[in-house]
């Protein structure tokens, strides 16, 4: 193995690591022992590839937002009825949200993570707005915002309230909020 190929695997191992961390104990407790332990790594392996707390969050939150982005790929495109249950198993998938939940708590400390939150944002927006103008040309950005903040909050809600049928009406809330947003 070439020892490009090694330093890039151990910086995926220390990303999933950090996903692990946010997922199991949130923000508070990201720390950089707590992830080079889970890593396998001593600390000061840990800080040769991420020398600060904030270069190792902003590299999980660059990991976990491209996954996002890469899970709204596949999620926008079929009937409304396709796209609202997939994105319904999107919004269900509470490990994701844990780490969205996390991030955008140190997001609001962190100016680096701000930045990455509001370009995730942004290319959701943009990537909806696509999908709600292939389907109904009248289609605004302000109604790929609406999507976008009913997702976030569908995705909040079932996390907190953990409701076995938390998918079954998740779909039925996104199928009838696409058809309200594409009959416009």
């Amino acid at each position: 193995m070439k020892p490009e190929s090694a330093m890039q695997d151990r910086r995926e191992i220390i990303i999933e690591a950090g996903l692990a961390t946010l997922r199991e104990h949130g923000f508070v407790g990201f720390t950089q022992p707590r992830v080079a332990q889970l890593a396998g790594l001593r600390q000061s392996h840990l800080t040769y590839y991420y020398p600060t707390r904030l270069d190792l969050l902003t590299a999980v939150a660059r990991a976990a937002i491209d996954r996002q982005l890469g899970a709204a790929d596949k999620v926008l495109g079929g009937t409304t009825r396709q796209v609202a249950q997939a994105m319904s198993k999107t919004v269900v998938h509470h490990e994701d949200t844990r780490v969205m939940m996390a991030l955008a708590q140190a997001a609001d400390q962190e100016a680096p993570l701000r930045e990455l939150f509001r370009e995730l944002a942004d290319a959701i927006v943009g990537r909806s707005s696509q999908f709600l103008k292939s389907l109904n040309n009248e289609s605004t950005v302000e109604d790929a915002r609406l999507l976008h903040a009913l997702l976030v909050g569908l995705a909040v809600v079932d996390l907190a309230t953990g409701r076995p049928d938390g998918a079954k009406r998740t779909t039925a809330v996104l199928d009838r909020a696409l058809k309200l947003l594409l009959s416009s």
